[in-house]
């Protein structure tokens, strides 16, 4: 047992004040970090880490997986991604033949898009209006198809539309009407489609054209700029100037990428809705494991249980060691050290910083016996030496 009158009253009473304290601070965090994973917006460090700065600012920002949202600008990459989705949503929900070909018309588009038509009327020539690679009729099985992958643009309709202008009869209405709804079902471009549009070019033309290649460009340079400056910034203005920068490159890596993550997670819903009740009850698809992914499983528990060992005096110093760690590496990851940019926030601070202020009084309490003096870890000492007396009687 550690001898409590070698330290005064006040001195034990503030110590074990000090680490109920910060136990409650580490608890509570990690307790509503734990809340947010039932909502729409779990957290996460991912944007810590992405705005990480200092000598160790590639390390953290590499655990975020993507730090400059790149991925999210490759049409292809996105692609892939959403392949590999697909195929662990269809696992995790065990979707029927008809559930996987909805889904793949929704990721994927459809080949074809196809209204009922008996018969082509007189004066309809898809060749002649140059149309034919684009528009086809079926007479075997009396279907007028639009290409999957070419779509119909409007201009294209409207010249298929001249072609009978003026028209009358049966067979020019059935048609009018089988062109609209082909037209209408080919409208919809697939999720894939949509990402390459916003991407690379007018929705009219996905993947036909070139388009918003020169932003994304653009993005890459101010990232090259961003780097640049940031190596050679040593006077407090071309630290001012390198926060803007900063603030403009994430700015217009939201403008391109934001759109698209809002896409997948569109995506995610339209899928949802296409399970029955009893897949449902399966429970959400969990994430696959990444590094950023047991970068906040870590975070969490270490916030919520090294706070609930600090609070009830277990373990102390092992719990208060670890936090202190933990915390530090929190420190790291935006250090208020000379030749680094300041910490966005109203905190202002130099080497010293409020984190760096919990990890001292931690490491303190690491070195003392206060879960002796108020908590479990005097029990268990009681019950250690309890047995250990039997042992010797024996």
């Amino acid at each position: 047992m550690a001898d409590v009158r070698k330290y005064s009253g006040a001195a034990v009473i503030f110590l074990v004040v000090l680490r109920l304290g910060i136990g409650w601070q580490l608890l509570y965090e990690g307790l509503w970090k734990i809340n947010t994973q039932s909502t729409p917006t779990p957290w996460s460090a991912e944007g810590y880490l992405k705005n990480a700065q200092g000598p160790m600012r590639d390390i953290f920002r590499t655990m975020a997986g993507d730090p400059d949202d790149k991925s999210w600008l490759d049409p292809d990459a996105v692609s892939a991604r959403w392949d590999a989705w697909k195929q662990r949503f269809s696992t995790h929900y065990g979707l029927n033949d008809a559930q996987q070909a909805a889904l793949t018309r929704l990721i994927d588009g459809s080949a074809e898009y196809a209204a009922q038509l008996d018969g082509l009327p007189a004066g309809v020539d898809f060749k002649a209006a140059g149309q034919d690679k684009v528009i086809r009729f079926d007479a075997a099985r009396k279907l007028l198809l639009i290409d999957g992958k070419r779509h119909m643009v409007p201009a294209e309709k409207a010249a298929l539309e001249a072609q009978i202008e003026g028209s009358t009869g049966p067979e020019y209405d059935a048609y009018r009407a089988a062109l609209n709804a082909a037209y209408t079902r080919s409208s919809r471009l697939s999720w894939k489609e949509r990402v390459r549009a916003h991407l690379m070019g007018n929705p009219d033309n996905a993947g036909l054209i070139d388009g918003r290649i020169s932003q994304i460009q653009l993005y890459n340079n101010m990232l090259e700029r961003y780097q640049e400056k940031l190596a050679s910034a040593d006077l407090p203005y071309q630290f001012e100037h390198l926060d803007r920068t900063w603030s403009d490159t994430r700015q217009k890596a939201s403008e391109l990428a934001g759109p698209v993550i809002a896409m997948d997670r569109q995506l995610q819903d339209e899928a949802v809705n296409l399970l029955s009740i009893e897949q449902l009850q399966r429970g959400p698809l969990p994430d696959p494991l990444s590094v950023l992914k047991v970068v906040d499983l870590l975070t969490i528990s270490g916030l919520a249980g090294l706070g609930l060992l600090l609070i009830s005096g277990l373990f102390t110093r092992f719990a208060a060691f670890s936090a202190a760690m933990m915390i530090f590496g929190f420190y790291l990851a935006m250090p208020p050290l000379p030749g680094v940019p300041e910490t966005p926030g109203p905190e202002h601070s130099f080497i010293v910083n409020k984190n760096l202020i919990e990890v001292l009084a931690l490491l303190a309490l690491a070195c003392i016996p206060s879960g002796m003096w108020f908590g479990l870890d005097s029990l268990l000492a009681a019950f250690r030496a309890k047995r250990a007396l039997l042992k010797g009687t024996r």
